[in-house]
């Protein structure tokens, strides 16, 4: 038979009301806990939220602060860059700059003899010997260590044996003489074996010179000599009475130079034959000159040398101590 029992009944029954609390209780407790796992993952979604907003803001404002550092850093950086580029180049150009500049104060042309109160000396057996130029001291009363002589053959019409260049340094400019200490070295004739060629190439003048002040007459090595429309010039200035070629040899800027009654020392020396007129070169600026010297007579012995500034005594310019360079 089925029963069919009343709902008043059940519940009515202290047992299953006891039951039906503990269903009621446990629907309640499953409800707290939905909350709470929505709570919990409503939390987690903040949480989660806030750390990826927060994560994404800062990582955002970090890596847009980064950049914009960086980028700051980079512009000065770069500006860094350009003011040492620009600064170092700057620097560097001019130090090379004072670099020249000192360069060309402190650089001088090289020379071997200078004038020294406007007095250049040197001894004969100083200069570049070559060929048949020889040191000798077998003739007593030189001075210094020594003199030379040409002992090769006479070349009386070619200045191109024996040539000796020296470079002569000028401080002052204006006129100078040249001057040797020199004797025959043969026989007892005083107008043979004494002398040899002499040219000043760079000079801005070279003759021989004699006569009075205001009145000079120069005597021109050839070509320039024969040139009539620069002895007209020369003749054109108020000091010149005369110019003209040298008596006697001379070629391509050279004169012959030689001295007179030397059978023994003596500071002698002239150009033009039967004309004795002193060796001149004019020099218009400081510099460094070139000095030329070659073999002529055979047998004619020098020993020492001056070139001098106008107006310094002969006394004065043939007592000058050698004026070398490197002293």
């Amino acid at each position: 038979m089925r029963q069919h029992f009343a709902l008043d009944d059940r519940f009515g029954d202290p047992l299953n009301t006891r039951k039906l609390n503990l269903v009621w209780i446990l629907i309640a407790l499953a409800l707290t806990g939905c909350a709470d796992d929505a709570n919990t993952t409503s939390g987690a979604n903040n949480s989660t939220n806030a750390e990826t907003n927060n994560s994404m803001t800062a990582g955002t404002n970090n890596a847009t602060t980064a950049e914009t550092n960086n980028t700051t850093t980079g512009t000065n950086n770069a500006t860094t860059a350009t003011n040492n580029t620009t600064t170092n180049n700057a620097t560097t150009g001019t130090n090379n700059s004072t670099t020249a500049t000192n360069n060309q104060t402190t650089v001088t042309q090289p020379c071997d003899f200078r004038a020294v109160d406007g007095i250049i000396a040197f001894e004969a057996e100083s200069l570049p010997l070559n060929e048949d130029w020889k040191v000798r001291t077998q003739s007593n009363g030189f001075d210094g260590s020594g003199y030379m002589v040409w002992e090769g053959n006479a070349f009386n019409n070619i200045p191109t044996h024996g040539v000796i260049k020296i470079d002569i340094k000028i401080d002052e400019p204006g006129r100078y003489q040249f001057q040797w200490r020199s004797k025959i070295g043969m026989g007892s004739n005083t107008t043979e074996h004494n002398d040899a060629w002499v040219r000043f190439p760079g000079a801005a003048d070279f003759y021989g010179l004699k006569g009075q002040p205001r009145a000079e007459i120069r005597r021109y090595p050839k070509p320039i000599c024969d040139d009539a429309a620069a002895m007209a010039a020369v003749t054109a200035s108020a000091d010149v009475d005369t110019a003209d070629c040298v008596r006697g040899s001379s070629k391509d800027g050279w004169i012959k130079v030689y001295s007179s009654g030397a059978n023994d020392w003596k500071w002698s020396t002239f150009t033009s034959d039967n004309d004795a007129s002193r060796v001149m070169a004019e020099f218009d600026s400081p510099g460094v000159y070139t000095f030329e010297l070659a073999a002529r007579a055979d047998f004619f012995l020098i020993d020492r040398m001056v070139i001098h500034k106008e107006g310094i005594s002969d006394a004065v310019a043939q007592a000058a101590s050698e004026t070398a360079c490197g002293l």
